[in-house]
């Protein structure tokens, strides 16, 4: 009987041992992954400095450009992923928590023509004087500031369109960029999920994992950061109450000087101070499309319920949706016009027999 105890025993303790030395190589496996990942520098791929303090270059060449291209985003586990919900999906009659319209949308530097033929307040916001687009639109806002391309322009910009918001008083500020197209029926259904007065910052990352920056604390002192940002490219929505609490780093010239403390571009800074400072997570959607993701991928069947779409080049291919119909792509390289016509067909521009 002690000889089958003693038995029993010894397995016993031999089945722990290897189990323990099975959770230790794997861990020590993860902890690895996790390293390099940490320690992997991500301002190449996004034209920012380095922590060295280089300067950003003015146009991504193709090497660079590819580089951040394999490095799109996947699906996150740390964050709510919101899509467009099926018909037969459940709660996809559920009532919104909060009715909102257009008017309650501010919709910043969407491409024109988005605001020829809807009835929205959108914003855009250049460089310098248009007279030709002011005499279509009243919303047109002169930033004065740099055309160039650089970190610092582009701040620049997200300031003056940070401020207009606030002055605005409406309930969500979205950002996209002028090569994006915005289904604004999709973008108020989706925001209607939300409160605006609570903490909301929705969009689509471009990285599989947060960036990392360097937080310039004091002349002698810096720290390190991580952070997840969405994309400018595809876009981004705010809600006012957050919004409002992104004042102090945001407001009049604040958010030009919280840009050169991490030096990093304009999104990267919304996303620095709400994630970061506020600590407040990023809602991701996949409803939201940039021109650095292969957009062949989403189907024409789901085109109307997406929030943004975009277009651009890429190793001299064009990256667009694939959209049929009676304009060719010399004449709708975007796609945006036929897009335009599945959307809203009354609108006068659009052929009357348009087939898709």
């Amino acid at each position: 009987m002690l000889k089958n105890f003693g038995r029993k025993l010894l397995l016993s303790m031999v089945g722990a041992t290897l189990t323990c030395l099975l959770v230790l190589v794997v861990d020590q496996q993860n902890r690895q992954l996790v390293q390099m990942a940490q320690t992997t520098d991500l301002s190449a791929l996004i034209g920012a400095p380095s922590a060295q303090g280089e300067e950003p270059p003015s146009s991504k060449d193709a090497q660079t450009f590819s580089a951040y291209f394999s490095q799109l985003t996947r699906d996150r586990k740390d964050v709510e992923q919101v899509g467009a919900p099926s018909a037969g999906a459940p709660g996809a009659s559920k009532p919104p928590i909060e009715e909102i319209t257009a008017k309650d949308v501010f919709i910043a530097d969407c491409t024109p023509i988005c605001i020829l033929d809807l009835e929205f307040p959108t914003f855009i916001f250049t460089d310098g004087e248009d007279e030709e687009l002011q005499k279509k639109t009243d919303n047109v806002i002169s930033t004065n500031c740099s055309a160039a391309h650089s970190r610092q322009a582009l701040s620049c910009k997200m300031a003056v369109e940070y401020d207009q918001f606030i002055e605005s008083n409406m309930k969500w500020f979205c950002h996209v960029d002028d090569d994006n197209y915005v289904n604004v029926k999709t973008l108020i259904k989706l925001l209607s999920r939300y409160s605006h007065t609570n903490d909301i910052y929705i969009g689509k990352p471009s990285l599989d994992r947060p960036i990392q920056a360097t937080e310039r604390i004091s002349e002698s002192k810096m720290r390190p950061v991580n952070f997840w940002f969405a994309t400018g490219g595809a876009g981004f929505c705010i809600s006012r109450g957050l919004a409002l609490k992104m004042s102090p780093w945001a407001s009049g010239g604040h958010f030009m000087n919280t840009a050169e403390k991490i030096r990093l571009p304009d999104d990267c800074t919304i996303g620095y101070i709400i994630e970061s400072v506020l600590g407040v997570k990023l809602i991701r959607s996949n409803l939201f499309h940039s021109h650095l993701e292969n957009l062949h991928q989403v189907p024409q069947i789901e085109i109307p319920n997406q929030v943004t779409l975009s277009y651009g080049m890429f190793e001299n291919k064009r990256n667009a949706i694939l959209m049929k119909g009676v304009f060719s792509v010399e004449d709708d390289p975007s796609r945006f016009r036929s897009v335009h016509c599945l959307l809203y067909p009354d609108t006068p521009w659009c052929p009357k027999t348009f087939a898709y």
